[in-house]
């Protein structure tokens, strides 16, 4: 028995007429007929009664006829299922974030073009430190990840610039500048600060910084090292030093902080950067990434002014 011998049989029984079901079929009735006949043979029960010049089903014939049409719902869904999926329209996606980068608005808008655009994909959201994302991405743990550059030196993976953002400073609110509209580099860098590990993903802005307290000729203060932006500005609202964070952190403990934009040079950016793996074959990872260079060309990854 095949697919064909139920769809022959079920359009029999809506038409209850052999030409018409068979005109519906684009099948020579005698032809039609003879594969009816057949399918009665192999089920070895009669579907099909005449009565008179009518046609009419047996009690077998609803039976089959019920669970013929459910086979038969089936088998659309299931090629449906299966197209969707081969064009990405259906699946999952699991996407990796570092506690700051959900601050970011890119991030969060191409979450929700993603969401809007391919609705049947199942999307998982974690969170984590970059080179804990990294790992899971190699393990087939994740599908892409939004992470604080470096981007890992290994050919599994492949890279994109996705963002760059503004640097601004943070200060505890009772500060002494905490009523300044812009700070200077050389103004912070006479305070304690809450300086940006270089491991594991801050790399960048530790450099940046780094190299801006060399062009001052100064050692930094360091008050306490911290593995992420989220936790920096925390820490700023005890009142322990300053920081510098990504300007998408502003809003962030507004009632113990205040962020300034720096004036003049040096000015500091730091990206988010999104990984994929190089030999990804998923249709839902291929579109999303592509969304994502859509994102990127049509609104660069240039720092935005910063506006406090």
């Amino acid at each position: 028995m095949e697919l064909r011998h139920l769809r022959y049989f079920c359009a029999v029984a809506d038409e209850m007429h052999v030409t018409r079901a068979a005109e519906r079929l684009h099948l020579a009735q005698p032809a039609l007929t003879q594969q009816i006949k057949a399918l009665e043979g192999e089920l070895q029960v009669e579907l099909l009664r005449r009565v008179g010049r009518r046609i009419e089903l047996t009690e077998a014939g609803i039976a089959f006829r019920r669970e013929a049409e459910a086979i038969l719902d089936r088998v659309r869904v299931a090629s449906l299922i299966a197209q969707e999926t081969a064009r990405g329209q259906t699946g999952r996606l699991s996407i990796g974030l570092t506690e700051s980068s959900g601050f970011v608005p890119a991030v969060t808008a191409i979450l929700k073009q993603a969401r809007e655009r391919w609705p049947r994909v199942e999307t998982s959201l974690i969170q984590a430190r970059s080179g804990s994302l990294v790992t899971a991405l190699i393990e087939r743990r994740i599908d892409v990840a939004f992470v604080r550059p470096p981007a890992p030196p290994d050919a599994a993976l492949q890279s994109w610039p996705f963002v760059s953002e503004a640097v601004v400073a943070v200060v505890p609110i009772t500060h002494r500048l905490a009523s300044q509209r812009s700070v200077t580099f050389s103004t912070l860098a006479r305070e304690a600060l809450i300086w940006p590990q270089a491991r594991d993903g801050d790399g960048p802005l530790h450099t940046q910084i780094d190299a801006a307290f060399t062009q001052l000729g100064r050692a930094p203060r360091i008050a306490q090292e911290t593995p992420e932006f989220v936790m920096a500005v925390n820490l700023v609202a005890t009142g322990l030093g300053v920081s510098l964070v990504p300007q998408s952190i502003v809003g962030l403990r507004a009632d113990a902080v205040v962020y300034l934009p720096l004036r003049s040079t040096p000015t500091f950016s730091i990206k988010i950067i999104l990984l994929a793996r190089t030999a990804d074959a998923s249709p839902t990872v291929a579109n999303f990434l592509a969304l994502a260079r859509e994102y990127t060309a049509e609104h660069g990854d240039r720092p935005s002014p910063v506006s406090l």
